[in-house]
């Protein structure tokens, strides 16, 4: 409507204008070169927008002629473009059905005809990855890095392609770039945790840990579990430093994360009996074996009466037992202190506990060496060791989550893959 009204507007000054001129003819005269010309206003303006009207066309035509090669270019790049992305899009597809060899020849079609490794680097990643070219793979990786919008997945493959090839210090680099430009992903939060955690890097590992948290990358159990290794290690750390103060704080923060990280409630009395403060260190032992008994408590308990008599260690480890009367690591420790002491009725009747509970190989050697030494039955001591190899149930050890390998000792990182915080008691 407003067109249309623009439209009346112009076309009605536009004629009022030719009508006043029309009553106001007047006259032009023209002299150059010799030459003259009379005519009215009117002609003249008439010729003036005819000369005007063909030096526009001629403009025009000049613009069409030179810039034809130009338009055909243009045309050309964009039909480039179109069978390009056509491609790209086709072997993304192709690569997503797992057909590696057709994503292959895309990738390479799309990269001849759109020049931009930036852009194909995804796909040209995804065929190689198919094909197994981990050279080709990285320097697709480091293609995709250069670009904004696809630099998280460079680094994060450059990390996945050092992993693999077991360079632990490039793969710890380009994860953490990646971290940065995304830390909402979870897979790449454990992966810079591990590494970060192998390398002893505790500060980061602890900020890694806190934005993957809120972020919602990690969840409150695994942050929970991951800060007190953390702190489990800062502490070893200030250990091998000499700095057994240090060290102190760091174990106790590490229980305090994790009251049932047996690791850190050992070091942690180990360090207070150390310190002089048996008592303290006493009350953290038996608070912990009372909701996790643990055959690590039961020895940090016993070294705290280092040089007692058999007789006082079976006492002692009586009043250790009380804190959680069930567990057949406590009947098993007493047992062991019993037959230390010559007490072979209460070395029995603990054994015969354990072995209504869990009965490992130990359980079946004790009852042997109870008929041994109490009875001097060999027949019988015989009969529980066939047992033992027969009857037993594994014994609790150390296992890594990662190999699947024992351990009878606790360790940050796994001693067979070297996998960080993997080990669990089972």
């Amino acid at each position: 409507m407003r067109r249309f009204l623009a439209f009346l507007v112009l076309t009605g000054l536009a004629v009022a204008g030719a009508v006043w001129l029309a009553d106001r003819p007047g006259e032009v005269t023209i002299r150059w070169q010799g030459w003259r010309a009379d005519t009215s206003v009117p002609v003249l303006l008439a010729v003036l927008a005819l000369l005007l009207l063909a030096l526009s066309v001629l403009i025009r035509l000049i613009r069409l002629v030179f810039g034809a090669p130009k338009r055909w270019l243009a045309a050309l790049r964009l039909s480039r473009q179109r069978k390009g992305y056509a491609a790209l899009s086709d072997g993304l597809a192709a690569a997503a059905s797992g057909d590696a060899a057709r994503a292959a020849k895309l990738a390479r079609k799309a990269d001849k005809l759109l020049h931009d490794p930036a852009i194909t680097g995804l796909l040209s990643s995804q065929a190689a990855r198919l094909s197994g070219d981990d050279h080709q793979l990285a320097e697709r990786f480091r293609a995709m890095t250069e670009r904004k919008e696809t630099a998280f997945l460079g680094h994060q493959g450059l990390a996945e392609l050092a992993v693999k090839a077991g360079d632990r210090t490039t793969a710890r680099a380009e994860a953490a770039k990646a971290f940065d430009i995304s830390p909402t992903a979870p897979d790449l939060s454990v992966l810079l945790l591990d590494l970060h955690m192998e390398a002893g890097a505790w500060a980061e590992a602890e900020q890694v840990a806190r934005l993957a948290r809120r972020h919602g990358s990690l969840s409150e159990a695994d942050f929970t579990r991951r800060r007190a290794l953390i702190l489990l290690g800062r502490a070893e750390d200030s250990m091998a430093a000499g700095d057994e103060a240090q060290a102190l704080d760091w174990a106790q923060d590490s229980r305090d994360a994790d009251p049932q990280f047996t690791p850190a409630v050992a070091l942690a009395a180990d360090l207070l009996r150390r310190r002089g403060k048996g008592r303290k260190a006493a009350s953290l032992l038996k608070s912990a074996f009372k909701t996790h008994a643990h055959p690590l408590l039961i020895a940090k308990w016993l070294t705290l009466g280092e040089g007692e008599s058999a007789l006082d260690r079976v006492k002692r480890l009586q009043d250790l037992s009380q804190a959680n009367p069930a567990s057949p690591e406590g009947h098993v420790a007493l047992a062991e202190a019993a037959l230390a002491a010559q007490l072979w009725g209460l070395a029995r009747s603990h054994l015969e506990k354990a072995l209504t509970q869990r009965p490992t190989r130990t359980v079946f050697q004790l009852l042997a060496q109870v008929e041994r030494d109490e009875r001097k039955d060999e027949t019988a001591a015989h009969g529980w060791l066939m047992k033992a190899g027969t009857d037993s149930v594994p014994e609790p050890a150390w296992v890594c989550g990662g190999c699947g390998h024992h351990s009878p000792d606790f360790a940050l990182c796994c001693p067979a893959c070297g996998a960080a915080g993997r080990l669990e008691w089972t």
